[in-house]
């Protein structure tokens, strides 16, 4: 998004707050006059939807009259499904075509394949039957980090070269940069497989790495997953579905697909629909389970996810979301890491040795209670798994400890067998978290401070990052300000 699009998404905002009752203005672009057509022509039914612009949102599918709830809000055939089984279908007909068939071969994912198969149909636009559908495919994913930190060629490590590049990797959380490295190793593995399988079937492999990212990401912001739910009679495919290997019925093995018009619809975290897969009329239906007015946009649900895993996933933040935390396994692991060299420096005068710590955590892991210590919004106390944590590696550092006791003591408390834990370990737990918060909290605000003048200078003409990404960044770092402030005092 450039920087133009973004200025303009947020006068929308701001003037959607002055006139909240403001409805969508349908869309006229090219591109979604001839999907919807495509789509009609395809044998897509009707439904109540329509591309519109809105202030707050910017894009979304819009109601055109009343849907109430219980409704069926879109359905999509199931010949206008891809799949990764019609992926294959495919590429065997073209290997075949060589005089080669080795269906045994065949070894990539779904998601590999569906990858492939976006990037093979950029190739070829103004070639293929799915052409109007990949016009409508963003041009880029400048507002998801990967795309921006997944370099100019293929590697497994993320590329922090540019000015861009290092800003982003400087300001992403911790959390989320771990996430974006993962991302980057699957994408690499996934380029290095299908590489491999496409050679096999002496079919051109993928030697674009830019478009590659672009097509994985397509894949990854944009597929369904597919349900299973009968009704009606049993049918075998639509009558009047094209020949072509992928327009043909779905597997079912095939639990994700690409959906013209389904990729439409937003996220929002209050919506509240249902979606399955129509054995009986060989449809993919979303049924909303609230009512929507003519005018309003109709929303689906990402699912309950915090900003940090918006952003790394689809590319966007909410300035309200209800699911946001504050995660500390990070600061958690090297306060463990610090306790045990610690212990290291000074072995003679220890109860517990840095082994002992190890135990510990491994008792941790045992009981399912390690990572994802997590602060929320408004909490009155600590959280659960926070607590269990802290109560047995500071019960374990109190002189005269003995390790085993502890552990059993622990485990009976754990059971509710044992409810009290001493006024000393108690008070160092919330010392500790107290200390930490603070920490946070202190290295927020400098961040947050380094984010506006990035903003500013942006303003002024030097952006070089997708504004819309440094303002979804930002909407992190003010979350984690908020939730690391108020938990200075639980």
């Amino acid at each position: 998004m450039s920087g133009r699009t973004f200025r303009q998404r947020r006068q929308r905002q701001r003037q959607h707050e002055l006139a909240p009752n403001v409805k969508g203005r349908p869309s006229q672009d090219k591109e979604w006059v001839a999907l919807r057509e495509w789509c009609t022509a395809q044998g897509m039914p009707k439904s109540k939807l329509t591309l519109a612009y809105f202030p707050d949102t910017f894009r979304g599918m819009m109601a055109t009259r009343n849907i109430e709830a219980d409704e069926e809000m879109i359905r999509v055939p199931e010949h206008m499904l891809m799949t990764a089984s019609k992926v294959r279908r495919e590429v065997l007909a073209r290997a075949s075509d060589n005089g080669l068939v080795q269906s045994s071969a065949w070894r990539l994912s779904e998601h590999q394949a569906l990858v492939y198969w976006t990037y093979d149909q950029r190739s070829k636009l103004g070639l293929s039957v799915w052409d109007t559908y990949v016009n409508t495919l963003p041009r880029d994913f400048s507002s998801v980090p990967l795309y921006v930190l997944s370099g100019t060629e293929p590697a497994s490590s993320l590329s922090v070269n540019t000015d861009a590049e290092k800003w982003v990797a400087e300001h992403l959380p911790h959390s989320v940069l771990l996430k974006v490295t993962e991302q980057q190793e699957r994408l690499f593995n996934d380029w290095t497989c299908t590489c491999e399988v496409l050679t096999k079937f002496n079919i051109e492999s993928p030697v674009d790495w830019r478009r590659y990212v672009w097509a994985w990401l397509v894949v990854n912001t944009r597929c369904i997953h597919l349900g299973r739910h009968t009704t009606g009679n049993q049918q075998s495919a639509i009558s009047s579905q094209p020949s072509s290997a992928v327009f043909q019925p779905i597997s079912d093995r095939d639990s994700m697909a690409l959906a013209p018009m389904l990729d439409l619809l937003n996220h929002n975290c209050q919506a509240r629909v249902s979606t399955y897969f129509d054995t009986g009329r060989r449809q993919f239906v979303i049924k909303t389970l609230r009512r929507y007015c003519k005018g309003e946009e109709a929303f689906i649900s990402y699912g309950p996810h915090d900003n940090g895993f918006m952003l790394a996933e689809y590319g966007f933040a909410l300035a309200e979301n209800p699911h946001c935390a504050l995660e500390l396994d990070c600061k958690v692991e090297m306060w463990i890491s610090t306790v045990k060299a610690n212990l290291n420096t000074r072995r003679a005068r220890a109860t517990i040795k840095s082994t002992d710590v190890d135990a510990l955590v491994d008792v941790l892991k045992q009981h399912g209670l390690w990572g994802d210590f997590t602060l929320f919004s408004g909490s009155a106390e600590l959280p659960y798994r926070l607590q269990a944590a802290m109560y047995l590696v500071f019960a374990a550092m109190k002189p005269g400890a003995g390790i085993k006791g502890v552990i059993s003591q622990w485990e009976r408390w754990q059971r509710g067998e044992n409810t009290s834990v001493s006024e000393e370990v108690d008070l160092a737990v919330k010392n500790w978290v107290s200390r930490t918060c603070s920490e946070v909290a202190e290295h927020s605000s400098k961040l947050l401070d380094n984010i506006q003048a990035k903003q500013n200078d942006d303003a002024r003409g030097s952006e070089c990052l997708d504004p819309f990404l440094v303002h979804c960044i930002r909407l992190i770092w003010t979350t984690i300000n908020k939730i690391a402030i108020e938990s200075t005092s639980l």
